[in-house]
């Protein structure tokens, strides 16, 4: 049982016939994966649901005998394991090409899982996924996540440069010319945090790196989503050199766009018993984040019953 859980049932109580009159969008997942029940090889084909554009798919030309994204497990490379020690993870390998890039992605379109998740107001894709970078690459390289609206056309994401460990935003391709640099970076040999926030309709996007916001753009296309990538962008000759990045704990999700009132969960204008009753009954999900760190739990409690009352007042 979480914490607060026995104490809270009371307040949990009190909210639900509040919460059922708000009926306001709230977080829809999409899908989470932690790919520890993945078999070892190629991530291409590999289940996310039963259905159609349930399996991932795999693109990019790479040096023999690297795989693009190779699902692998903890001692297989050196100084690099999965979140928490054990489990599976990915690792991303860059193109054989000048200006190349592999890349993984399930299909939201096709499938229809956008469309489901995003009904009701959850004009938001948020992606997120934990990232590790080694330190000490010879290749100019980047890594990180790229949204489709379509099959050809890229929106938003991020890259993380594996040479200088810079951060930049996406804005209609992955090429050097269309990263915008957020003047951020992140520490190499680490898994390091990142949620992506897109609001399919406007183009607005906002970047957390480890439950702090860094950066926001917007981007040049807007209107629809297809898929949310893991990326490796291929910025110089690599001849026989390879770049590798590692990707865990991936997860989609269509969320209403944010309010600027803080811990106003259910978008009514008041923090009071409702939004209680939302984050206590999302403890240990992502659903009652209000930090930003992907976690509901007692920081955004406080944050919560900190800012207790009418948004304004």
């Amino acid at each position: 049982m979480p914490p607060f859980a026995a104490t809270a049932s009371t307040a949990l109580l009190a909210g639900a016939t509040l919460l059922s009159a708000a009926g306001s969008a709230r977080a829809s997942e999409i899908v989470s994966l932690d790919f520890n029940g993945y078999g070892t090889g190629t991530l291409s084909g590999q289940l996310a649901w039963i259905g159609t554009g349930g399996s991932w798919a795999v693109s990019g030309a790479v040096n023999a005998p690297q795989i693009a994204a190779n699902v692998i497990g903890p001692g297989v490379d050196a100084g690099v394991s999965p979140v928490g020690g054990r489990g599976r993870m990915v690792r991303l390998c860059t193109e054989r090409f000048l200006n190349g890039r592999t890349k993984a992605w399930l299909d939201l379109a096709n499938s229809g899982k956008w469309a489901a998740a995003s009904a009701g107001g959850n004009d938001v894709l948020e992606s997120r996924v934990q990232l590790f970078i080694p330190g000490g690459q010879q290749l100019s390289s980047a890594f990180g996540m790229m949204v489709s609206r379509s099959v050809i056309e890229t929106s938003g994401g991020f890259v993380v440069h594996a040479l200088t460990g810079e951060i930049s935003l996406l804005n209609g391709g992955y090429a050097p010319a269309n990263r915008t640099p957020t003047g951020v970076t992140v520490a190499f040999n680490s898994w390091n945090s990142f949620v992506y926030r897109w609001n399919v309709l406007t183009g607005h996007g906002e970047l957390l790196l480890n439950g702090t916001s860094v950066a926001e753009h917007t981007t040049t296309l807007a209107g629809g989503v297809y898929a949310t990538n893991l990326l490796a962008a291929t910025d110089a000759t690599p001849g026989a050199l390879n770049a590798f990045a590692y990707f865990d704990d991936f997860a989609l999700a269509a969320i209403a766009p944010q309010s600027d009132c803080a811990a106003d969960l259910n978008a009514d204008g008041t923090r009071d018993a409702a939004d209680l009753a939302v984050l206590l009954g999302a403890w240990g999900s992502g659903k009652g984040d209000v930090t930003g760190d992907g976690t509901t739990d007692a920081q955004d409690l406080a944050i919560l019953l900190g800012s207790w009352g009418a948004c304004g007042a």
